[in-house]
Formats: C-alpha cells, structure tokens, sequence
C-alpha cells in the first residue's frame, strides 16, 4: 500500500469518527509484537539503545514513510521523526512518536515513562489528549518533529533480552534487507539521505560506506535507476524546505540555517531552483493553495 493510499485511509477514519486523534490512539496501541519478526528482534536486544539502533536499521522493512534519527546530548536523547517519501503529514508524524512511546513502554516495562513530544504543526484544539499519550505537555510549532526523553533511559534493560535469540533474528532481517536494497536502491538512499540531514553528513561517499559499497557503485547503481545522488540530494532538501516553510514561525533565514546553508541567499538561489519561486513566494502562496484543495473536496 503506498503512503498516499495510507493516508487517505486515516483521512476518512477521522472524518467518519470525528476523532482528530485517532492517529495518536492508534500508535499508543502498538505493540512490538505488531512489527513482526523486526519487533523481536528489538525484543530480544539487551537495552533500549541497541533495540533503537535494530530499529532504525530495519524500520524500511516495515515502513518508508520516515527514518528515524537519534541525537544525545547531555543528559537528554531524542528520536527525531525524518520524512524522506513524502507526504509529510501530522497523521503520520502522531503514529510514529505514538508508536515509539508505546513500544519503548512495552520493550522496557515501564508503562509510566513519560516523554516530551516535539510537533512542527501549529498547536491543535485537542492538546490535552496529547498530554495523556506521552505523559507531558507536547510542544507544537517546532523546528522538528521528536520524542525528547532522559538519556539514562537509553541504558534500561529489554525485558526478554536474549543475545543468542537476537543474532538469530538479526541475521534473518539483515537477509530481507540486502533483498529490498537490491530492488530499490533510491529508497535506500533516500532513507540515508534523510537521516544525514541532521548529522550533516551527506555525502555520496558517508551513504556508500553506510551500504558498505563503494561511492563508485553506488553512482552506477543510481544511474541504472535512472536517478543520481544529487538529485536525491536536492529532492530531500527540497521537501525538508517545504516542511519548515510550511510553519509561518520559522524565518526563512533559519530554514537555510537548518539545511545547512551558511547564508541565506545560497539557500534562496536553491529554493528558486527547485520550486520556480523563492522561499517567501512559496509561503505566501500556501493559503490559497490550502484554499483550492480543501474547494475541491
């Protein structure tokens, strides 16, 4: 099912229950067990850091919607929710944080555990369910969507960690990975790419040594496809862009800085390219845009 079909999908189960948070209910209710043989393989991860780190490698057999990018700093770690398909969409961005709180609970035993949960869409009318999901007021018109917890929490054991049960699971998983690499190398990519952008690492030679290939391969790879790693480059910028210049409380001169760019007018030369306007003009245009499509329907 693609990610339009998906979301179209959710759309017209919120429209016929009238629950705007029904997407949040849903990722509260996920279990690892649901993620099948790649949720067992986090069920059998020693601490909660390791099956993170199972996860983000394998979530592309699951989903390719996002990927999913962990940050610590100080005493504090953060999940970071990374579109790289598209639609970027707050229906998407509550089942992730949802599901990651659920199955950390879950993986853990600690159905107490709360978490501060970070959204770029403006705040919504029912913010208080949010408060029930993850424990703590959630915070709305961020520069990024994440799930902010204590980082000691990194170090809680999973409850049925077994590292013999996990080597196994992992060498399964590793095995439909190669397969779904093999057939879909710009997915790949596009995965790396987004999850780069907050490191900024991103180079064609940083993606190759993460799919243990060489930059050389991985351009011919690209170029069967039809496609280059430039071009998934500036299609990932491009809609990271949008998605900051979609909140009006983000200046433009911090959506180039959070790109990247050391100066604005790099980033305004990009944008024009990419969208055929400047980053201003786009803006402008979103309310009428939002106007005829909510017209249509």
């Amino acid at each position: 099912m693609s990610s339009e079909a998906w979301l179209a999908l959710y759309e017209e189960a919120i429209a016929l229950t009238g629950d705007a948070a029904l997407p949040l209910r849903v990722g509260a209710a996920i279990q690892p067990s649901d993620y099948s043989m790649l949720g067992f393989a986090a069920m059998s991860c020693v601490n909660l850091a390791q099956a993170i780190t199972v996860m983000q490698r394998y979530e592309r057999l699951i989903q390719e919607v996002n990927a999913t990018g962990l940050q610590v700093e100080g005493d504090r770690a953060e999940l970071q929710w990374l579109p790289y398909l598209g639609p970027v969409s707050p229906i998407f961005m509550q089942l992730a944080l949802a599901s990651w709180a659920a199955v950390a609970r879950h993986l853990t035993g600690r159905p107490q555990q709360t978490f501060e949960a970070h959204f770029t869409f403006p705040r919504p009318a029912n913010a208080e369910v949010y408060q029930e999901i993850f424990g703590q007021p959630a915070k709305f018109s961020q520069p990024m969507t994440k799930l902010v917890f204590e980082r000691t929490f990194l170090h809680q054991a999973v409850l049925f960690g077994d590292a013999a049960t996990n080597q196994i699971l992992l060498q399964k998983a590793e095995e439909q990975l190669q397969l779904a690499d093999e057939s879909s190398i710009v997915c790949s990519v596009r995965q790396r790419i987004a999850a780069s952008l907050a490191s900024g690492k991103l180079s064609v030679e940083a993606v190759a040594e993460e799919l243990q290939m060489s930059p050389r391969k991985l351009q011919q790879l690209l170029t069967n496809e039809g496609s280059s790693f430039r071009k998934l480059l500036h299609e990932a910028l491009f809609q990271r862009a949008k998605d900051y210049l979609a909140d009006p409380a983000i200046r433009v001169s911090e959506v180039a800085f959070l790109l990247g760019y050391s100066e604005q007018s790099p980033f305004q030369a990009a944008f024009k390219n990419w969208a055929g306007m400047t980053p201003g003009a786009w803006r402008k245009m979103q309310p009428v845009m939002r106007q005829a499509g909510d017209a249509k329907t």
